[in-house]
């Protein structure tokens, strides 16, 4: 809310180029009197009206700094976040760079593992069916040796039987000799002899035949053991196979490689080309973020300016209003003071019944009310001013029809008890709120704040009061201090349509 204020002097203002002064005769004629008060009329009425002008005007370039301003922010944070944008391309681009890189060494180093390991299993596959095919000879060849000490095994068997017959023989010739007596005694030599080489033979044959059983165990566990040889360089080599199937899939991964390089390279270049446009659109925003920033300051500071002058206009109406020419505000000005009179009166009354004390109408412990937008308050003095003050600023509403509202403030700007009209019950629409909830309120803005700390007769304001959603109603402030025991307490305000 933007607002001029108007300095209530006791001591007459002479501008610095406003030439000699004026000097009325005290016995001059009274068409002459009446002309001078015309006069100073007529220029208060035109500084007042100026004042409105420079007032909406100071309302208007503050409401267009604020929104300078708050566009300064955003451009602020638009050329970060471009900034931003631009570092994150740039890391990007890097990075994109970095996996080309990454990815093409990985391409090479695919294709020299892919080649090693292709010519390692050739040789192995290679290796493995020799292997394979030698197993399968050897089983030949220890099948036919198998079969051979079969063979020999049968021979030695049969050796073996023939020095059995041999022996048995030996030994019925040799009975037979003894039978024959001296007759006989040769041919028991001949049958003696027989019978020990029948058991060298059969010895001989028995040795023979534990040697071949013994070499054909031999053979078995050989066969056995190369037939489990020959099952594993079969089955070696149909894994082997299917490797061989794995590296071809290896090959076509070391291809996808290859394509992900070149989408990667697509990539990258369109990164390098938004970093560029980034680089260049960050230094355009920057330019522009240091433009509006210098603007925002130098219509803050014609903001400045212009409430000085609205302040030097509003002073010069405080003088011509207490010199004594009555104007249009005059009756106002003066029911004014007399109300807020009214108003310390009771504030004393209250306090001497012992209804209220001076530490409970001075309290500065403003409670937010939960749930209410915008934010509402209590104090300990609330209830009572509900009470007595509403017969005072109701009658107000009918003392000129100027008057939109009428409402006392403490010393920080709250406002406890409102007129009527503007003391609806919250609803869930903070703008309509703003306009119809406006008591129970801190209005700490500079109308608001020089109003509760004014302790001059009055104190006269133009301002823009905000009615929520961006309007706002131009109007005259007039305010006179309440005391309290000799303590300030506040002002009573009365918002006054403007007449031009």
């Amino acid at each position: 809310m933007q607002a001029v204020q108007v300095s209530c002097l006791n001591e007459p203002a002479v501008a610095a180029d406003a030439g000699p002064p004026i000097i009325v005769d005290a016995e001059a004629p009274a068409q002459d009197q009446a002309r001078l008060e015309r006069a100073m009329n007529v220029i208060g009425s035109q500084i007042g009206e100026l004042s409105i002008n420079i007032a909406d005007t100071s309302g208007m370039i503050g409401d267009v700094s604020g929104s300078l301003s708050v566009q300064a922010e955003e451009l602020h944070a638009l050329t970060r976040d471009v900034s931003m944008i631009a570092r994150s391309n740039q890391t990007v681009a890097e990075a994109s760079n970095g996996a080309i890189v990454s990815a093409k060494s990985t391409h090479k180093g695919l294709e020299t593992t892919t080649q090693s390991v292709s010519g390692i299993l050739i040789n192995a596959v290679s290796d493995i069916k020799s292997m394979a095919t030698n197993a399968t000879e050897t089983t030949g060849v220890l099948d036919a040796v198998a079969s051979q000490i079969t063979e020999v095994h049968s021979f030695s068997e049969a050796i073996q039987g023939i020095a059995t017959q041999t022996q048995i023989l030996a030994v019925n010739a040799g009975i037979m000799a003894a039978h024959a007596g001296n007759a006989g005694r040769g041919f028991a030599v001949i049958a003696d002899a027989v019978k020990q080489l029948a058991e060298q033979t059969g010895t001989v044959s028995r040795d023979m035949v534990a040697r071949l059983q013994a070499l054909r165990e031999i053979v078995d566990q050989m066969q056995k053991q190369n037939i489990e040889n020959e099952t594993a360089a079969t089955a070696a080599f149909k894994r082997s196979t299917e490797i061989e199937s794995e590296l071809k899939k290896f090959s076509g991964f070391s291809q996808s490689v290859a394509g992900m390089i070149t989408e990667i390279e697509r990539i990258a270049s369109p990164v390098e080309e938004t970093t560029r446009a980034c680089a260049t659109v960050l230094a355009k925003v920057s330019d522009l973020d240091t433009q509006v920033h210098t603007s925002a300051e130098m219509l803050t500071a014609a903001s400045t300016k212009i409430d000085r002058l609205v302040s030097f206009s509003e002073n010069v109406i405080g003088e011509v209003a207490e010199s004594g020419v009555v104007t249009a505000d005059t009756p106002l000005i003066r029911h004014c003071m007399e109300k807020a009179e009214e108003v310390a009166a009771l504030f004393e009354q209250t306090i001497r019944s012992g209804i209220m004390s001076m530490a409970d109408l001075f309290d500065e412990n403003y409670q937010p009310l939960p749930g209410t937008d915008p934010q509402q308050h209590m104090t300990r003095f609330t209830r009572h001013t509900d009470r007595l003050l509403p017969p005072i600023q109701e009658a107000m509403l009918e003392f000129d029809p100027r008057v939109l509202f009428c409402a006392a403030v403490d010393r920080n700007g709250y406002l406890p008890t409102h007129n009527r009209v503007f003391s609806r019950p919250q609803g869930p629409d903070p703008v309509w709120n703003t306009a119809h909830c406006r008591n129970r309120r801190l209005f700490d803005d500079r109308t608001g704040l020089a109003a509760g700390r004014n302790r001059k007769p009055f104190l006269l304001q133009t301002y823009r009061r905000d009615m929520g959603g961006g309007v706002y109603s131009l109007m005259k402030d007039l305010s006179a201090p309440i005391m309290v025991n000799g303590r300030h307490w506040g002002g009573l305000r009365i918002g006054f349509k403007i007449s031009l």
